[in-house]
């Protein structure tokens, strides 16, 4: 490698200067490709490659029941069999459960997130407090009512003050003692503000009510394999011992960091793959205007060979000007990077991880630079080397009749477009599958109807478990409860004016919110040996529900207020189209009964009602079994409004009237259905919304390659097409020859491309809705796209040529 002295970087940036079109289209180029793939990889690093602020997170697992159909959570009894059995694979193990709390008393009422975990949580996460300390294995056996909160609440909330540490705060009506403050970057799990004790008692609950998710850490030199094995071993024991509970019991093992990256990991590798895409086509049209440079200066370095200029001065002018583009463009494309980071993250802020940390962090900086000074350089070799092999008279006299030497650097300059049309194709496609995916989804029916609906999202008192007591004498208490609460705001958001109808539930269509499901025993359709028990998830609704958001009864009745039974269990259940099909599709469901969630009492069918996509529109609808809901089990419920006009104008309105029936009671989640549902599909859009910009900058850039390789084809070919006119080639010849030209370039182009779709379109598969990878419709559409511009793109310098004067082009040296 040469140096270049600053005396040639001055001389590099005055020649580049008298051709201004050349610099500016050449750092462009580089500018766009490097700020795609800076912007794109300052979110990979903070997502995927800084490390989580934990030790040895490595070592941290997440541990998943799997068990038939169902899986996640296990029971504590279960838990404390698994930690008893894996003590020499972990260090500490622990479980947590999410929860919601209200935080009353000075200001606001204010809803936080929050969880309950064990002791041993603190221990598998591995980092001390910022303030205090946190809760231990006696205080929790004790009961006692101890917080943890996170750094952003002890900001925003109380100030920063050190004083919050043995201060009493009220939550859900009651008093807990603040012990600790969390550090600024423990996140886990989600965006957590308050942590609290689990309070398992001795007997730890049912094994069937399995609601604790489970996490570990590995001993030092413990293998993920051993753990499996230890983990089989006690599953086996217990699917033995407690057949009704832990039949086909089962663990999976996932690492912290996987766990935590795993819905984002892919579409970001896919669109940092995209932005490097991006990058070669710049590179591929940055060579082409090198080269071509290249062979314009080969009179200028002749003349300064036969003047005396050593090869290695040649060289030196060379990489001087492959340097002074390469600075101003990774400049430039730094500059783009910057302004789209904060772009990128305004149009994913719930994507992305809580750990995650985005922004232009030094490696992204540094990387930008090698990425720009690398790609020029590589492309600038070919130009030095060619410099440093001039020979003076054999240059002199090429500059006047072409030759071989013109044909190959023409060969190279058509294969480079080529290249750049087959990128673009692999981009365009990728884009035109993740549109017409969006507009597949469009086209589901959802089975509700979304517009001019408001909803938002509530937090009531319920009963408080006491030590030992069954939970069906706690699931009467706090129906009763709830029905003090409830009627009271669903009474004062109907009075609300331009307000049509009302209705709460425990979690809204297409939300993705799974509350609860369960084994459901139909009442004389026992399952035989070896078949599966029937599961569903439980909906609690209000009668008005389904008015207010469009759904439809199929068979029988709705719910009604009767149905409703306070401090006693339910009788009457609908269940829904997919629940018939599924278990009852040869008998009258309205003829059934049902058995779960505790109670003597069978439960009878009332009704069926039309399936809703619970979990999103590209997730197909589940078994579901709906109840009163008076009779919810959670305390976190959602109302749902149907109004005239613009639902979101409601907003401050449906605050004030929750306000005045419920002073405690925070209102949070505030949005249209119709935002609810965007949501489901946005990592969907953000994926496309990217592709497009990044096939479309492909786009751009090999139109400008065509054109500029064909308009210097046509200026080095000025006199063979001045004799051809002059030997009564008419114009039309020439035309059909210089399309002739770019036909092949991208011809060939196209071939190579529709190849990469396919590719790519396989690499998205699981981003698709509704589309082949290979989709025929989308490859025609994107070929017919690409084939219009790139005519476009040659026809421009074709009809110039074909306007040429003869005689003009026959002076012309």
């Amino acid at each position: 490698m040469f140096s270049v002295p600053l005396t040639d970087l001055r001389i590099a940036l005055r020649s580049l200067a008298r051709q201004p079109g050349f610099l500016a289209v050449a750092v462009l180029t580089l500018a766009l490709g490097v700020g795609s793939v800076s912007a794109i990889f300052s979110v990979v690093n903070g997502v995927l490659l800084t490390p989580l602020p934990y030790a040895d997170a490595e070592r941290i697992i997440r541990i998943n029941r799997v068990q038939g159909a169902w899986g996640g959570p296990v029971s504590a009894p279960a838990l404390a069999d698994w930690t008893e059995a894996t003590s020499g694979q972990l260090e500490a193990i622990g479980g947590f459960v999410g929860a919601t709390v209200n935080l009353t008393g000075d200001g606001e009422p204010e809803r936080l997130a929050a969880y309950q975990v064990t002791p041993g949580f603190w221990q598998v996460m591995g980092l001390a407090p910022e303030l205090g300390r946190y809760f231990n294995v006696e205080e929790d056996r004790r009961r006692e009512r101890l917080a943890v909160i996170s750094h952003e609440l002890w900001q925003r909330r109380f100030g920063g003050q050190e004083g919050v540490v043995g201060q009493s705060i009220m939550l859900n009506g009651e008093s807990y003692q603040v012990v600790g403050v969390t550090p600024a970057r423990f996140r886990y799990p989600g965006a957590t503000q308050v942590y609290l004790p689990t309070f398992l008692d001795s007997t730890g609950g049912p094994r069937g009510n399995n609601y604790l998710m489970v996490i570990g850490r590995l001993r030092e030199g413990a293998s993920m394999e051993q753990l499996e094995a230890a983990l089989a071993a006690v599953n086996a024991r217990l699917a033995e011992e407690f057949p009704a509970n832990h039949a086909e019991l089962g663990a999976r093992l996932t690492a912290l960091p996987e766990q935590l990256n795993a819905r984002v990991e892919q579409p970001l590798l896919v669109l940092l793959g995209a932005a490097g895409l991006v990058l070669l086509i710049a590179c591929a049209n940055l060579a082409n205007l090198l080269l071509a440079r290249g062979s314009a200066r080969q009179r200028e370095l002749a003349v300064r060979a036969a003047l005396g200029a050593g090869r290695r001065a040649l060289v030196r002018a060379v990489i001087a000007d492959a340097l002074v583009i390469a600075l101003l463009g990774a400049v430039l494309g730094l500059l783009i990077a910057a302004l789209g980071v904060p772009l990128l993250l305004s149009q994913m802020p719930e994507l992305l991880p809580s750990h995650a940390e985005v922004g232009m962090q030094p490696v992204v900086v540094l990387g930008a630079l090698f990425a720009g000074i690398a790609t020029v350089m590589l492309f600038a070799s070919v130009p030095a080397l060619r410099a440093a092999a001039t020979a003076p008279a054999g240059a002199l006299q090429e500059e006047g009749r072409g030759g071989s030497g013109g044909r190959r650097r023409s060969r190279a300059r058509n294969a480079l477009v080529a290249f750049e049309v087959a990128l673009s194709l692999t981009l365009l496609t990728g884009a035109g599958l993740l549109i017409e995916s969006l507009r597949q989804l469009g086209k589901v029916e959802t089975g509700v109807q979304t517009e001019g609906v408001l909803t938002a999202a509530v937090v009531v008192e319920g009963a408080r478990n006491e030590p030992g007591e069954d939970p069906v004498d706690w699931y009467v208490r706090h129906t009763a409860i709830l029905a003090r609460s409830l009627p009271a705001i669903l009474e004062r958001v109907r009075a609300i004016p331009g307000v049509q109808s009302a209705g709460l539930t425990d979690s809204l269509p297409l939300s993705g919110l799974n509350n609860a499901s369960s084994d459901i025993t139909i009442i004389g359709r026992e399952p035989g040996e070896g078949e599966r028990q029937p599961g569903a998830n439980w909906r609690f609704v209000s009668p008005s529900l389904m008015s207010t958001l469009g759904m439809r009864m199929v068979r029988g009745r709705s719910l009604e207020d009767a149905d409703a039974r306070p401090g006693e269990m339910f009788q009457n259940v609908l269940v829904n189209e997919t629940f018939v099909r599924r278990y009852l599709s040869d008998v009258d469901p309205l003829t059934q009964s049902l058995q779960f969630l505790g109670g003597d009492e069978p439960k009878r069918i009332v009704g069926v009602v039309n399936d809703t996509r619970l979990f999103g529109i590209d997730r197909e609808p589940v078994a579901e079994v709906y109840m009163h809901h008076l009779h919810a089990t959670q305390r976190q419920l959602y109302l749902a409004l149907k109004v005239s006009g613009e639902p979101m104008d409601y907003a401050e309105q449906l605050r004030r009237a929750v306000r005045e029936v419920a002073p405690d009671v925070p209102l949070f989640e505030v949005r249209s259905m119709d935002q609810l549902v965007e949501g489901t599909t946005a990592l969907r859009r953000f994926n496309m919304a990217l592709m497009s910009v990044f096939s479309g900058i492909a786009l751009l850039l090999a139109a400008i390659g065509l054109y500029g390789v064909i308009a210097y084809s046509v200026a080095e070919r000025r006199q063979e097409i001045g004799i051809r006119l002059s030997l009564g080639a008419q114009a039309g010849d020439v035309l059909r020859m210089v399309l002739g030209q770019g036909a092949r370039m991208v011809g060939l182009g196209l071939l190579f491309g529709i190849a990469g779709a396919l590719a790519l379109g396989r690499l998205l598969a699981s981003e698709l809705y509704g589309v082949g990878a290979g989709d025929p419709r989308v490859l025609l559409a994107v070929v017919a796209t690409l084939g219009l511009v790139a005519l476009t793109a040659c026809a421009v310098p074709a009809l110039r040529a074909a306007r040429l004067d003869p005689m003009l082009a026959l002076r012309h040296t």
